[in-house]
């Protein structure tokens, strides 16, 4: 099944008004109607807007936990000032997730972004995998020695368990020890074994209606021979990726 062009450009024949706004400077308008259209395209046109439109309320409010202050470089890795950072809180906070697993931490900035969701539907936890400094982007690795994951509160790890090692070993063992995933994010090594062992290794044990969420997926086949392979329903934003596992 072919694989939805979710970006702002392919959105902004579709939605004028928000691309204008785009083009000044406004975002979330036309981030608004990517994930409002990937909603449709993954659940059906049918599907209830409601509670994406509170999760995005919730982030144009800024009802987030605060991450802990940037005391040592420039952060990189996804953020809320994107469609995808946005999507993936969305998600979160739409289908109530008990189980997600993400592999690649650094900074995390995505893992804040996943435990903010997790800690407003007081359910779910996150298993996170990380080989520090590993990271062909030096930007993703630590020039001060900060520890993995710094940018995570207090406060929002009781829902967190981080898993520092290789995520050829951690992460068959993780699965195992949980039986079902409700929702797999890859955002480690993004070469294309890796990415076709991490999507081959998470999706028998993702459940019916969860989500294969993917960073990076421009870089590559994988992710589209995976969607291709397994038939999936799929979308990519600029680079981001997300299919619904159907059972």
């Amino acid at each position: 099944m072919p694989i939805k062009n979710s970006s702002a450009t392919s959105a902004a024949i579709r939605h004028p008004l928000a691309a204008l706004k785009f083009k000044l400077g406004d975002k979330s308008a036309m981030h608004e109607a990517v994930i409002f259209d990937s909603v449709k395209h993954l659940w059906g046109n049918n599907a209830d807007l409601k509670p994406w439109k509170e999760a995005l309320l919730e982030l144009k409010n800024n009802e987030l936990v605060a991450p802990n202050e940037n005391k040592f470089q420039t952060i990189v890795g996804n953020n809320l000032n994107t469609s995808f950072g946005k999507w993936i809180y969305c998600c979160i906070r739409v289908t109530k997730p008990e189980t997600v697993i993400e592999t690649g931490v650094a900074h995390g900035y995505s893992s804040w972004i996943m435990l903010n969701a997790l800690k407003k539907n007081n359910k779910g936890i996150l298993y996170s995998i990380d080989l520090p400094n590993h990271d062909t982007n030096s930007d993703y690795n630590f020039k001060d020695q900060p520890t993995t994951g710094w940018m995570v509160p207090e406060s929002l790890k009781d829902r967190w368990k981080l898993n520092l090692g290789d995520a050829k070993v951690l992460l068959p063992a993780i699965l195992k020890e949980i039986g079902e995933l409700s929702i797999f994010f890859h955002d480690s090594d993004h070469s294309y074994e890796h990415m076709k062992y991490e999507f081959e290794t998470s999706h028998p044990f993702i459940i019916n209606g969860g989500l294969l969420l993917s960073d990076d997926v421009h870089k590559n086949a994988a992710f589209a021979e995976h969607v291709d392979k397994n038939n999936l329903t799929a979308l990519q934003f600029n680079k981001g990726g997300a299919a619904i596992i159907r059972k």
